[in-house]
């Protein structure tokens, strides 16, 4: 059992404030929904960060938000919390911010259509995937535009180095080490969470006509690419650890349940579980925590 403690970020200041003095480590944790657990059903998934077990107690202030992209993620007006803790008024000392990033900003961008609501054609720098036409003279299974890609991965880069900034800014924690995970490869498919949530990836392969056949492979060019893209972050003390190819691939078909994933894109928590064990197995062998 994790002897992680996990307290929502407005509750620190609050007359339910935890004890900070007990635990051995103190963390900040950032991200999207793989770290928080708002919008899906509490009953059948959780995130990543109950299952970590660093090997002594820990006390996770969670920041984490279901939709967040690393834009939002680092814009103290969108997220107070995170920037008052980490180097804003009400900021401490950490031991590690953990971070879980990029998953939300890789899928906005690939849900840019081939035209806008009104018809008109986006320009392939505009976007990550090809039109048939475009593709055509390509040779099989090329769907990434590369002039999008170089857009996307000058913003993200961007963003991880206005991150690196409020690290910089901080009386306590210029030295924090960040700590992140890679995902893992999803499956494109028509599973939502829910009537409000997804699917994420199925809408885009569709309106770009990507073949059925062709779906997973793309979606592992992707991840792996995004790993490539932020596993080479010009930054100090920043640990990635390669999440990728933990969890076996869920089928395309909607109506095959995965023991490791919940729907398109959210491990279940047994998917977790596993992701945890290999994520806290790296901190621990490359000595990520002071």
């Amino acid at each position: 059992m994790s002897n992680i403690q996990i307290v929502p970020a407005s509750q620190v200041d609050s007359e339910m404030a935890p004890d900070f003095s007990s635990p051995k480590y103190r963390m900040l944790a950032q991200g999207d929904s793989w770290f928080s657990i708002n919008g899906l059903n509490l009953f059948r998934a959780s995130s990543l960060l109950p299952h970590l077990d660093f090997g002594a107690s820990t006390i996770a202030v969670n920041c984490a938000d279901p939709g967040d992209t690393l834009a939002h993620m680092v814009d103290w007006r969108r997220d107070p919390w995170f920037a008052s803790y980490l180097c804003g008024p009400r900021e401490r000392p950490w031991d590690a911010m953990l971070l879980s990033a990029g998953g939300n900003d890789l899928i906005d961008a690939l849900g840019v259509g081939p035209t806008d609501p009104h018809g008109t054609p986006h320009p392939p720098s505009d976007r990550l995937l090809l039109t048939p036409a475009e593709r055509a003279q390509l040779p099989a299974g090329s769907y990434l535009s590369e002039d999008g890609w170089s857009i996307f991965a000058a913003h993200l880069q961007a963003q991880f180095v206005a991150l690196d900034s409020m690290r910089a800014a901080s009386k306590n924690n210029r030295d924090v080490p960040i700590i992140t995970h890679t995902y893992d490869y999803p499956m494109p498919r028509d599973v939502g969470a829910g009537l409000h949530f997804g699917p994420w990836l199925f809408p885009a392969l569709v309106s770009y006509q990507v073949p059925a056949t062709d779906w997973q492979s793309l979606a592992k060019v992707l991840l792996d690419r995004l790993f490539g893209l932020v596993s080479s972050m010009p930054l100090k003390n920043f640990h990635v650890v390669k999440t990728l190819g933990t969890l076996q691939p869920a089928d395309v078909n909607p109506q095959i349940k995965s023991a490791d994933w919940l729907n398109e894109i959210h491990p279940t928590s047994a998917g977790y579980a596993q992701i945890a064990a290999r994520f806290c197995d790296e901190v621990a062998t490359q000595r990520m925590l002071p």
